[in-house]
């Protein structure tokens, strides 16, 4: 049990960081018109995406899944964080659709769109920990 919590919590930490990183590196991708900047830095945060985020998300969903099925966990307060979570995931899919359209053209609007992600995937962060802090035990 405490092997599962420490893969969750260490997992959730790295998932959080990359999710707060994405934008930020999605945006500066767009600031360089050097093409041999923009193919590597492309590469760079696709990389991150699909070698860090990704298999961090799965496992950090992985092993709160079975943290709370574990521990028979069903209460009200589950389910909003579980929501929270999901708008997490859904903004993780989000910074992906971002890096497919980096990749195609470096367009300066894309830097609004990553400022908005980067706001709400903050506050779904914040949100998710309240959550899990005010837990009733």
């Amino acid at each position: 049990m405490p092997l599962l919590k420490l893969l969750h919590l260490s997992t959730l930490i790295c998932w959080c960081g990359a999710l707060l990183y994405l934008p930020a590196m999605i945006a500066a991708g767009t600031r360089s018109s050097d093409d041999l900047f923009y193919r590597d830095h492309a590469h760079l945060t696709r990389m991150l995406f699909n070698l860090v985020a990704t298999p961090a998300a799965l496992l950090a969903i992985g092993s709160g899944t079975a943290l709370f099925l574990r521990e028979q966990l069903f209460d009200a307060w589950l389910i909003v964080k579980l929501t929270s979570v999901a708008g997490m995931v859904v903004c993780h899919a989000l910074c992906g659709v971002l890096i497919l359209r980096i990749e195609r053209v470096a367009e300066p609007s894309l830097r609004r769109q990553c400022a908005v992600i980067g706001v709400l995937i903050l506050t779904l962060i914040g949100c998710t920990l309240w959550l899990v802090l005010a837990k009733p035990f």
